[in-house]
């Protein structure tokens, strides 16, 4: 199965960066007409389901309220709010590549999140020793949604269209400090035909799978909020204090050396691509990571970089 339409997404100059690949299964994967499914025990669902209650105490349902519980922070640029907020038929961005140094109960990500009302998707990359049970970095998505909420596939919700790439695929190749960075490119986006919201990732903008439509009760159409950036959690009894987020420095605006965001994008509801812009506002909720959103520059269109050191 295929989207009716995938959008033109933008990507950045080939020359100055190079891409990281999705981890994909041997042989094409699973058999004709099948997809992967985890076989996970209740201890595998256990962990998943204490960080997506985590993550989902921390959706905000509006862009006025705090974001999320102790333990949760974030670095992220976002819309405002206001009486009348923007419609939202997509979000995408290319994500630089990091693989950051996580204990257990923790994890480091970077993440995109399109939302209405309660009901939000969020797709990025993540370092979850504990939900992964490896220190690599791997795809996730998150589903929060008619009363619902998961990882990846954990519960009903998401529908995996490769057999050879499921949503919590290890990243093969991340940036390394000094040199040259990483990319990774995800694109949500609302398909009016069938009401579904499609996941593509990518510089190939590879359809993972898509959200149907009927799962939702306030992301029928279109988000009233997006964001872009970076997201940690620890315990608050964690020894150590709060893990890196990405790079693991506070950002001096240079690709080889912090972790950034290019081409952080929407689409309108005839699902032409365009640049976040003009209605967006930096938030971060501890002095451990900061945030800094250049706006729209030129090739990279609206870029960000963030990062922190933890602790």
């Amino acid at each position: 199965m295929r989207p009716n339409f995938i959008p033109n997404i933008t990507s950045t100059t080939k020359n100055d960066f190079e891409t990281s690949k999705l981890h994909v299964f041997e042989n094409g994967g699973c058999p004709s007409g099948t997809v992967p499914i985890r076989r996970l025990s209740e201890e595998d669902r256990s962990r998943a389901a204490y960080f997506s209650e985590a993550k989902t105490n921390a959706v905000r349902y509006s862009t006025n309220e705090q974001l999320g519980p102790p333990g949760t922070h974030y670095a992220i640029v976002q819309t405002q709010s206001g009486p009348n907020p923007l419609n939202y038929y997509g979000v995408g961005a290319e994500l630089s590549v990091w693989n950051p140094q996580v204990k257990q109960n923790q994890y480091s990500a970077s993440q995109l999140t399109i939302q209405n009302g309660p009901d939000s998707l969020q797709v990025g990359w993540m370092v979850n020793p504990t939900m992964y049970k490896d220190d690599r970095t791997h795809i996730f998505i998150h589903t929060n949604a008619g009363g619902l909420h998961c990882y990846n596939t954990y519960c009903p919700g998401f529908v995996i269209v490769r057999s050879d790439i499921p949503p919590d695929s290890v990243i093969e190749g991340y940036t390394e400090r000094g040199k040259v960075a990483r990319l990774i490119k995800f694109f949500i986006y609302h398909d009016s035909t069938t009401g579904n919201w499609w996941l593509l990732a990518t510089e190939d903008e590879t359809p993972i799978g898509f959200w149907p439509n009927n799962i939702f009760t306030t992301l029928n159409k279109y988000g009233t909020y997006i964001s872009c950036g970076g997201e940690t959690y620890s315990p608050l009894d964690q020894p150590g204090g709060l893990p890196p987020m990405g790079s693991g420095a506070y950002p001096v605006n240079i690709p080889e050396q912090d972790a950034f965001a290019a081409h952080f994008e929407t689409a309108d509801d005839k699902l032409k691509v365009i640049n976040v812009d003009g209605d967006t506002e930096t938030f971060m909720d501890t002095k451990k990571y900061i945030i800094h959103d250049l706006g729209i520059m030129g090739a990279a269109g609206h870029a960000l970089y963030f990062g922190g050191y933890g602790g």
